[in-house]
């Protein structure tokens, strides 16, 4: 689909739903790939529900391409920050503690020297928490992840 930046494909069949591929330059992958694996910075990282967890997109897996970019299979979150304020008319009682998330997050990566590059409230993704059924938890607070690291730069 369009979008500014990488490209990103959508899988049909059995992933739809479920995985992307974001096609990028090495050097924004191995940042990208460099704070989703840092245990170490996230290990004390929690969500608003006092849960821990690592707010980065995730990586399902990766492999170098012929044209020399890396294709990135990531996991599908469910809704952009910026789409949530937009539904909710800026107005919920999750907005405070998803902010702080977000802030939590950017802390973390200026901490780690790392430039994501556009950390606009679309590269910010919901994942709310589903019941037995797979249906949304709407009583839990969803994790917020940050996405699309294709500017992103590491020390």
């Amino acid at each position: 689909f369009k979008k500014t930046g990488s490209q990103t494909t959508l899988l049909g069949k059995t992933l739809k739903g479920k995985t992307i591929i974001r096609t990028i330059e090495p050097k924004a992958f191995l940042a990208w790939q460099g704070i989703y694996e840092n245990h170490q910075i996230w290990n004390k990282f929690t969500d608003a529900n006092g849960d821990p967890y690592v707010p980065i997109e995730p990586i399902e897996s990766y492999k170098l391409n012929k044209k020399g970019f890396v294709d990135v299979f990531s996991g599908v979150l469910d809704l952009s920050l910026d789409s949530w304020l937009q539904k909710t008319n800026n107005f919920h009682n999750w907005n405070e503690k998803l902010f702080k998330q977000r802030r939590k997050i950017l802390d973390v990566l200026e901490e780690m020297g790392v430039s994501h590059g556009h950390t606009h409230d679309n590269n910010f993704c919901l994942r709310f928490f589903r019941d037995k059924d797979g249906k949304p938890d709407f009583y839990r607070v969803p994790r917020l992840y940050l996405i699309d690291f294709d500017m992103a730069i590491s020390p």
